[in-house]
Formats: structure tokens, sequence, C-alpha cells
């Protein structure tokens, strides 16, 4: 399926998205990956920050109520639309990320909040990337583990309980349709190697790499932690 068509999906899906997100999202932003960027973006008070990917504009309201200066861009047009509306004092760009619509340096920070697995041309997404960092600037990747997002879910056993999760095909590189509670998707898996290799390439320095889990007392930590479904890592542009 080509780009177009996936973006056709999201497209379709994001009315779906937007009534299943609210505007404090779903358990696992709220409990795992909210409580973790807090802890890596202590100082976002006046730069610049670009939020590729912004879907409906949650985590950009974040930055703006922090006091940064967001910047969200995103290709499914609903999910501008929703931005700008709860978000005014933000800039909302209709784009992807393959070819970003912005000067070169421009930004401080560029966050991927779960937007990696989206991108169907990530090589060229990682070349606009560094294209758009100031020197010293830092990229945030929010990320389904690459090692969970080969996975179909929990295996079972005879008595109903969580076994295992089988990995498979980890090295490949291939497109995944996904479906939950009237969201159609694409992703794309690719392993970490190659995620990494792109930013390594252009001379980014990999500054921070977590796999982020729940509270302790929370229901499903056990399961986050046989199996964490997240990841975060950092790079930081290099000055030359």
């Amino acid at each position: 399926m080509s780009a177009n068509s996936a973006l056709e999906k999201w497209i379709q899906s994001a009315d779906a998205w937007i009534a299943d997100q609210g505007t404090e999202g779903d358990w696992a932003r709220r409990a795992v990956l909210d409580p973790a960027l807090e802890k890596l973006l202590t100082n976002t008070k006046g730069k610049a920050v670009l939020d590729l990917g912004c879907g409906e504009g949650r985590y950009s309201r974040i930055l703006q109520d922090n006091g940064a200066l967001v910047t969200g861009i995103d290709p499914v047009p609903q999910f501008i639309e929703r931005a700008r509306s709860l978000d005014p004092m933000s800039t909302y760009v209709e784009g992807t990320a393959e070819d970003l619509p912005f000067e070169s340096t421009s930004f401080d920070i560029v966050l991927s909040y779960l937007t990696f697995i989206d991108i169907a041309d990530l090589q060229a997404a990682s070349q606009e990337i560094a294209r758009v960092l100031r020197p010293g600037g830092e990229l945030i990747v929010v990320s389904i583990s690459n090692m969970a997002s080969t996975t179909e879910g929990w295996i079972k056993d005879a008595a109903g309980n969580k076994a295992y999760r089988k990995v498979d095909r980890y090295m490949e590189h291939f497109a995944m349709d996904l479906e939950w509670r009237g969201i159609r998707i694409k992703n794309y898996h690719r392993p970490l190697s190659y995620i990494f290799g792109l930013f390594l390439n252009h001379g980014f320095v990999l500054t921070r790499f977590i796999e982020p889990l729940p509270d302790l007392s929370d229901p499903y930590y056990n399961e986050e932690w046989r199996v964490p479904n997240f990841q975060i890592y950092s790079f930081k542009r290099t000055t030359e």
C-alpha cells in the first residue's frame, strides 16, 4: 500500500481517533509516557519545539502550558482543525515529516510522540529532521517498542493466562494493518538498528534511551515489566 493510501486510512479514522482519545489521551499516554517525558522535558520555556505528527494537539498543549513555542505538524486535516480549535496560541500546520515546510535550523527540539511508526519514508524524514534542528538541538522520540511491534499480543496458555509474547520477523521492514475501536490504520515496523543508524549517519549523538514503565501500583505494571510496550530515546544534533 502506498503512503497516500496509508494517509487515507488515517483521514478515514480521524473522527474515531479523536473520540477515542478525548482531550486527555489514553491510559498509556497518561500512566506511562507523559510521566517519563516530564522528567526529560524539564526546560522547554521559550524554546522552539516542533511536535512532529501532533495529531489533535494533545501534547502540544502540554508543551504550550510549560512555556514552549510550539509548532505542530500533521498530514491529517481533521487533526489540525481540532488542534487549532483547542490551542489557538500554538501554530499548527498540515504537512508531512518527509517534506517539512520550515526553514533550516528553525527548532531547538523536535518531538516525535508515537509517530515514527506512522511515517512511510523514515529516511526522508530523518533528513528533514536534521535540516530543521538547530546545532545542539534535540530530537526526542517516543516509540512503540520495536520488539512489541512485531507481536500480535499475548499468547495464552490452556487456562487463559498470558504466557508470553511471540517476537518474529524482527529484522524485516514491513507494514502492519491495525484495527481497534473503529480506528483502522497502517503502521511500519523497522529494526531499531536501522532507525538509530539513520540519525547516527546524520551526525546525531544518542544521549538517552529508556523503556518507561507505569507506577508500581498500576494494575498493568507486571505486564509492562514483562514486555515493555514503549521506548523513549533522544539524540543531540552535533554542532558540525
